[in-house]
């Protein structure tokens, strides 16, 4: 059960959580999957936006919480199936724009930033569920920003940019950093090698939760997905490759029965048999009238061959 609390000293709301692990939050290295992540953050954030804000009201005046960004940093550590999974979060009230308060580029959100911390595992799939110690490492982290909105409002008042009497306990604070750009996505190293590739699709019933709109967790794993695709194309061994991070930035929701194109730039460097590598992934609406160029999803995904242990 999580355990919640509002810190005085951060004026944060924050949370802990310890769930065992099972066999699908780990992948055939023992690494914490980043679907694993995902869920846990979503699970997390939204209990204590309910614990913490009232969120009834909030929606009563036509105020609700979207995505904006997410930021999913992965490690290398193996772990056991049947360790607990430490999960702590801090949610907090922000400014997500960097102008502040009172300038007409303000926007008010929430950031919430995640730690995941387990005891080390053998990485010995004959000894799946041994500890090699008892003290939790950490494993991974997340940082998720969430934006308000007012979606049938004006177009000039759907951003929230004023705080809601129902969170005159939460003062506004700045950002931990600033919010993830376009530009800040693509940068990638300069004397890395690209590649480019597409593919169409087309989202499902099954992609979509609740909200009526296609899952936080499916563009993401959508872009893993891709990144797999581009590695074979690369001739990269997929299997000796690890995902270290990934990155989305949230423009536009899909919805069932939307038609998509990933369109993909695919960056590698390092050396041949320890590459580095950067996949920049966008994910386009498609209609009748044609494809947007603007892309409704981008995201970053890195990662690397990690050198052969000897």
């Amino acid at each position: 059960m999580p355990v919640s609390e509002q810190s005085q000293e951060s004026q944060k709301l924050v949370a802990e959580s310890v769930t065992p692990l099972d066999f699908p939050d780990l992948d055939a290295r023992f690494r914490l999957k980043t679907a694993t992540a995902v869920a846990s953050c979503m699970r997390l954030s939204y209990e204590e936006f309910a614990r913490g804000i009232d969120v009834a009201a909030a929606r009563a005046e036509g105020v609700i919480t979207v995505v904006s960004s997410v930021d999913f940093r992965l490690g290398l550590l193996p772990l056991a199936v049947a360790g607990p999974l430490h999960h702590r979060v801090e949610l907090s009230h922000c400014e997500l724009s960097g102008h502040g308060l009172g300038s007409r580029l303000t926007r008010l959100g929430y950031e919430s930033l995640h730690t995941f911390s387990s005891p080390p595992g053998t990485g010995d799939v004959r000894r799946y569920r041994e500890l090699v110690d008892p003290d939790p490492v950490p494993c991974a982290s997340a940082r998720i920003v969430f934006a308000m909105l007012r979606p049938k409002a004006a177009p000039a008042a759907r951003m929230v940019s004023e705080p809601l009497e129902e969170l005159r306990h939460l003062p506004v604070q700045p950002l931990s950093e600033p919010h993830p750009t376009a530009e800040t996505l693509t940068a990638v190293p300069e004397k890395a090698v690209r590649t480019e590739a597409e593919h169409e699709g087309v989202f499902g019933l099954h992609h979509t939760d609740v909200n009526q709109f296609v899952y936080t967790g499916e563009y993401i794993a959508l872009m893993e997905n891709h990144q797999t695709l581009l590695l074979r194309d690369a001739g990269i061994a997929v299997g000796g490759h690890v995902t270290e991070r990934v990155t989305v930035l949230f423009k536009a929701p899909f919805s069932a029965g939307d038609e998509y194109v990933v369109r993909s730039a695919f960056h590698r460097s390092g050396t041949p048999n320890a590459p580095s590598t950067v996949a920049v992934i966008g994910v386009h609406r498609r209609t009748p009238e044609g494809t947007d160029p603007r892309p409704a999803a981008l995201g970053r995904v890195e990662g690397r061959t990690p050198p052969a242990q000897s």
